[in-house]
């Protein structure tokens, strides 16, 4: 039992410690290079790829340190093709039901005007600019986060708690809070749930990490689409009842598939 929880809270400590240093190392980067009074908008989507890649060093340096394998620590296992196929069903079906959840909360509260200002970083104009983002939000960022809270935290907990559940309610909940955003904490929650049985039931975080790229992926094409070119998928600003019934359907299709390929893993096979 003690072990157990120094095994948790050594977790704990190194994914916040290395959140923090992305951080740091993120904000370094932007005011070395961002002039003021001319900023670049290309410099603050480098200093975000940056920043995320750069979490990945302190526990890489832990990892090698303790001599732990790392493919098996970061959950780098592949998946089948089946697997593949059936996480992106449920990559599709997940984002559409959480994106009208999202547009239901936003009726009670809606975002700040500062947030949706912060969210800018989105949008492009240029071709470079499309490059940076699209690699950083849809490719770095969710390959970094799977790593660190499914791969590593989740794992950690899972072997320190002896208790899949709880492992994966709290890798969701620390996900949630490191997002600074209160207005998206239920949707944030909701999909590291989903995000963190899929890296326990398959033991890899590629599901994870496909599932988190497609929600990604949609909500920057929400950003950059012009006003009004989404009526077909969400009139009057809420998702068709069609398209949420075959977003029910690909997720429950997806879902019954994965569980058939990937019988309940074994705790001594995650150690």
């Amino acid at each position: 039992m003690q072990s157990g929880r120094r095994q948790v809270r050594f977790a704990f400590l190194a994914t916040i410690g290395s959140m923090f240093f992305g951080g740091v190392m993120g904000a370094l980067i932007v005011m070395a290079f961002v002039r003021p009074e001319s900023p670049d908008l290309d410099l603050p989507r480098w200093a975000i790829i940056l920043s995320e890649a750069l979490i990945l060093v302190p526990l890489i340096f832990i990892i090698e340190r303790r001599q732990w394998p790392l493919i098996a620590t970061f959950r780098l296992q592949g998946i089948s093709p089946v697997t593949l196929r059936d996480t992106l069903f449920i990559g599709l079906g997940v984002s559409v039901l959480i994106d009208e959840l999202d547009r239901m909360i936003a009726l009670l509260f809606p975002l700040p005007d500062h947030f949706v200002r912060g969210m800018e970083f989105l949008t492009f104009a240029t071709p470079l600019e499309a490059l940076l983002v699209v690699c950083g939000a849809v490719l770095v960022a969710p390959f970094v986060e799977e790593v660190v809270f499914r791969g590593f935290f989740q794992g950690q907990l899972e072997q320190g708690f002896r208790d899949v559940t709880r492992a994966v309610l709290f890798s969701a909940l620390l996900f949630t809070v490191l997002h600074f955003n209160p207005w998206w904490s239920l949707q944030i929650y909701l999909l590291g749930m989903v995000l963190g049985y899929l890296a326990w039931r398959t033991g890899s975080i590629w599901p994870s990490f496909v599932v988190h790229a497609v929600n990604n992926s949609l909500a920057l094409w929400f950003a950059n689409a012009s006003e009004g070119s989404f009526s077909w998928y969400a009139p009057g600003g809420h998702v068709s009842p069609i398209w949420l019934g075959a977003a029910a359907l690909a997720t429950y299709l997806g879902f019954r598939s994965l569980v058939v390929q990937n019988p309940v893993p074994l705790l001594s096979d995650r150690t």
